[in-house]
């Protein structure tokens, strides 16, 4: 973390350095000497971060080099801080209202007396390297607590379990794999979070009764040090028996030679399990012969891209978390497995028990330790009560090392993803997070590293993917076009981002009473419960899950926050201190129902989001178009808010805007209008009243990715609720387009972006087959026809329609009766939902054309209907789930 920690240090104060210079000239000098020395030792902090939990000196040395970047950083920021308080009363001074003082004087003086000691301290820090003999920090290799680990993870493919739980489902899934499909060589992947199972799944498979069917089986345990000419000398020795000395003397490309000789005329299985790099299947397919006999490769990894890269064509197969009942019938079998099944559980045990394994998250490594723990314990309801009451600390004291095996993968994490990981520690335990709301916070705190041209955010997606690609944080909902809308992290997982968050004063947690040192020396604070301290002068971020309203108003010992999070948090006012925040990025007020901005938001000069949703702010306050940096606003959806910018508003990193509210009064032409670099706009309201200023400042919205226009419905005036005429054929970076209001025609595929990829319709009133036109857009991958938008009796989908569709949404077409599919149509399509279509027949063969839908959803539909769609369900060719309207 230290490694994350310097270099984000590094790259602010450069950034500082130029855009800053005034400010910091009469300590610039020194502030780039410190700058310096700091990519100097970041060289170094790669391999300390890995050597460090095994040995005391460098841990304490990484200490020393994290705490004298976070001083760096509170130095300056709080010299800025202070400047720019300075700059505001400038003007008293020149008119003779605000005579200079000594503060001013003292206060640089102060800041100059802290960089010297700062630079003492790197000069106490690089000589102690050679005074506590820790020279060799930089030179590769493990810690000696990483090979002990590793060697107590050593699977090997006897030690079968016998008390396995939940995996039922699992095993048959994968013996049909095995056996049937494909008779090229296929890779089967078993892919999941540490603990969940994969060893223990993959063991199953290979003493299954089907592996006889194979000539060649083999079990072979890769880890997470790869050495790839070591690697393949085990692998032939286990494989072909050749002595260790005779292997000695190959080369790489003898040693996969002679492998792939001995597999050539054989169909094989080999387990390769706990593969953490794409390198090692890189270095070892060419051994692995494709005979086209039925051969198998079992993967386990934690990496989703590991692998994709072995075989993009097989389906990744990833082990769930065990049920509650399952949960408890794995830790009672570990009790019993112990008590060797001569003692009864007393009657109250399931009651705790059940409880300990929510606390475990029905992670299976958990809950065998817990049982293990539980079975050399009384059988008395104290002892257990007192388990239960101690679950993360007991998994954390395990000799087994339940949280040492969970911290390997944290460990692994490039550095600029640690910070990300250890952001979830803020959220509350079982927390459902907004993957939108989450890359804004990353954003805003500096933690995404810009590539190119790329947009920061889109960066940030990555970001969030790739933890979830290597089973550290769980994917909650999906949105239509697969983006990640919300994502959770497993309990454990969050407690070791706490554990590690605190220990590097990255993050701490109110929750009721808290201890005021510790607090006054993290830079993230997050209120579960109760009051936060008055003074928090290191704090960066501060967000608030306490619904009450907050306790603290008074915003100015606060000085030097980039987040202040307090969505759905209720607040009657928001101090006028906030508008001292000058190194404020975002700002969370959603579902705060705050009635008022106070003027001071103006001086928030570094801000980058503003989300105002459910508040009652109206109208919009004039002074938030002076926020020049402003990148994201998201204004009230639930209310008419008046917007009136000024006509010399100029927002030119505004790049999203939800919520406008359009009516006769509303300034789109001299305000609106200039803001033309926006990927995404929402607007709703009146939108004919403004029809032809709206569409001029849509066509010249270039740069537009997704566009939201919903009219004010009217009852009786159908005309009046139309949407405005759009010409948005010409742009080409627009690919989300939803409309929520009337049409009377649909526009022809031709005046339709050519790359659209989700067109979302409702309340349109078409009387006309919509798939006519809609099936020939070549890119549309997403198509949502939602209440009202069709009011015809048949609908037909074509040979070769919708080429690229895979997800379609039929709702609320409540005369819709026929709905005929041709052969060849939808050739992509994957997810179909139909919600209370209730007339709805599919004609002349059902969904039979229709050959690669995975997932069925249906809601609210007659029981005929699905009848007929679960005539094939036996065939795996699709899943049925029942789904609510929306």
């Amino acid at each position: 973390m230290a490694e994350f920690i310097v270099s984000f240090v590094v790259e602010k104060i450069a950034e500082q350095l130029v855009e800053e210079a005034g400010s910091l000239s009469r300590v610039r000098g020194r502030v780039e000497w410190i700058e310096g020395e700091l990519r100097r030792m970041q060289c170094f902090l790669k391999d300390a971060d890995a050597k460090q939990d095994g040995d005391e000196r460098v841990k304490n040395w990484v200490s020393d080099i994290r705490d004298v970047a976070y001083d760096t950083d509170d130095v300056i920021d709080t010299f800025l801080c202070k400047s720019a308080q300075q700059r505001k009363k400038e003007f008293f001074r020149l008119s003779g209202r605000y005579p200079f003082v000594l503060s001013d004087l003292v206060s640089q003086w102060k800041t100059s007396k802290k960089i010297n000691g700062i630079m003492r301290k790197i000069h106490e820090i690089t000589d102690s390297r050679s005074t506590y003999g820790i020279e060799n920090i930089g030179r590769g290799g493990r810690s000696f607590a990483a090979d002990r680990l590793q060697e107590k993870r050593r699977s090997s493919p006897h030690a079968c379990e016998e008390d396995v739980v939940g995996l039922v489902q699992d095993i048959r899934i994968l013996e049909s794999r095995l056996i049937h499909g494909e008779t090229r060589l296929c890779v089967i992947s078993i892919v999941g979070m540490a603990g969940i199972g994969k060893t223990t799944l993959a063991k199953k498979l290979y003493h299954s009764s089907n592996v006889k069917n194979f000539d060649y089986c083999g079990w072979f345990y890769v880890s997470q040090e790869y050495r790839p000419k070591e690697t393949l000398q085990n692998l032939v020795k286990r494989v072909t028996g050749l002595p260790r000395a005779e292997l000695e003397k190959m080369d790489k490309e003898e040693l996969q030679e002679e492998l792939r000789k001995f597999l050539e005329e054989r169909k094989y299985v080999i387990v390769l399990d706990d593969i953490w790099k794409k390198e090692v299947w890189d270095d070892l397919k060419v051994a692995f012969p494709d005979r086209k006999n039925g051969s198998r490769i079992i993967f386990t990894t934690r990496f989703k891209d590991v692998a994709l890269n072995a075989d993009p064509r097989s389906p990744i197969h990833e082990p769930h978390l065990l049920s509650d009942e399952d949960g408890w019938e794995l830790l009672s079998k570990k009790v019993y497995l112990e008590w060797n099944a001569k003692t009864n559980l007393p009657p109250w045990s399931k009651e705790l028990g059940m409880q300990i394994v929510k606390r475990c998250g029905g992670l299976p490594l958990a809950i065998v330790v817990m049982g293990g723990l539980l079975s050399r314990r009384d059988a008395t309801f104290n002892e257990w009560l007192k388990v239960l009451q101690s679950v993360h600390w007991q998994l954390a004291q395990d000799p087994t090392q339940c949280a040492e095996i969970l911290a390997l993968s944290y460990s692994e994490l490039p550095y600029y993803l640690k910070s990300c990981f250890l952001y979830f520690g803020l959220f509350p335990e079982d927390y459902e997070i907004s993957a939108r709301r989450l890359i804004l916070l990353w954003v805003a705190e500096g933690f995404v590293q810009p590539r190119g041209q790329e947009p920061v955010e889109d960066v940030a997606e990555d970001y969030l993917e790739e933890l979830v690609g290597r089973s550290m944080i769980q994917v909650a909902t999906r949105k239509s076009n697969g983006r990640i809308k919300t994502c959770s992290i497993h309990d454990l997982l969050r407690e070791l981002s706490v554990s590690k968050g605190k220990e590097d004063r990255f993050l701490d947690i109110i929750h009721g009473e808290f201890t005021v040192n510790s607090l006054t020396r993290s830079r993230r604070l997050a209120i579960h419960f109760g009051v936060p301290p008055k003074n928090a002068p290191k704090a960066r971020s501060l967000l608030s899950f306490d619904i009450c309203e907050p306790s603290f108003q008074d915003l100015r010992k606060f000085k030097i926050l980039r987040v202040l999070d307090l969505e759905g948090v209720y607040i009657s006012k928001l101090h006028s201190s906030v508008g001292n925040l000058i190194h404020l990025r975002y700002l969370g007020l959603r579902g705060t129902w705050l009635k008022k901005l106070p003027p001071s938001i103006q001086f928030l000069s570094n801000l980058q989001t503003l989300d105002l949703r459910s508040t009652l702010l109206n109208p919009i306050p004039i002074f938030i178009w002076k926020l020049q940096k402003l990148r994201y606003l998201y204004l009230n959806e639930l209310e008419e808010m008046t917007v009136n910018p000024p006509t010399d508003a100029s927002l030119a990193n505004l790049q999203t805007l939800h919520g406008i509210f359009i009516n006769q009064t509303s300034c789109v032409e001299n305000g609106l209008v200039k803001l033309t670099n926006l990927r995404e706009l929402g607007l709703h309201g009146d939108l004919l009243l403004q029809e032809e200023a709206i569409g001029k400042w849509i066509f010249h919205s270039e740069r537009l990715q997704c566009l939201k226009l919903k009219t004010i419905a009217r009852l009786g005036e159908l005309s009046k609720n139309a949407m405005p005429k759009l010409n948005i054929s010409s742009h080409p970076h627009l690919i989300k387009l939803h409309l929520n209001g009337f049409i009377a025609k649909l526009f022809d595929a031709e005046y339709f972006p050519k790359n659209l990829t989700e067109l979302s319709l409702k309340g349109s009133f078409l009387m006309e087959d919509p798939m006519e036109k809609l099936e020939m857009l070549q890119s549309l991958r997403v198509l949502k026809l939602k209440h009202s938008s069709y009011f015809g009796k048949e609908m037909v989908c074509s040979s070769g329609g919708f080429p690229q569709l895979h997800f379609l949404n039929l709702s609320f077409l409540n005369t819709v009766e026929r709905w005929r599919i041709e052969d060849g149509a939808m050739g992509r399509l994957r997810q179909l939902e139909i919600i209370e279509c209730k007339m709805l027949k599919i004609v002349p063969r059902g969904l039979q054309p229709v050959t690669t839908i995975q997932k069925l959803k249906l809601g609210y539909m007659p029981s005929e209907f699905e009848m007929k769609v679960q005539e094939r369900q036996g065939e795996n060719w699709y899943r049925i789930e029942h789904a609510l309207p929306i």
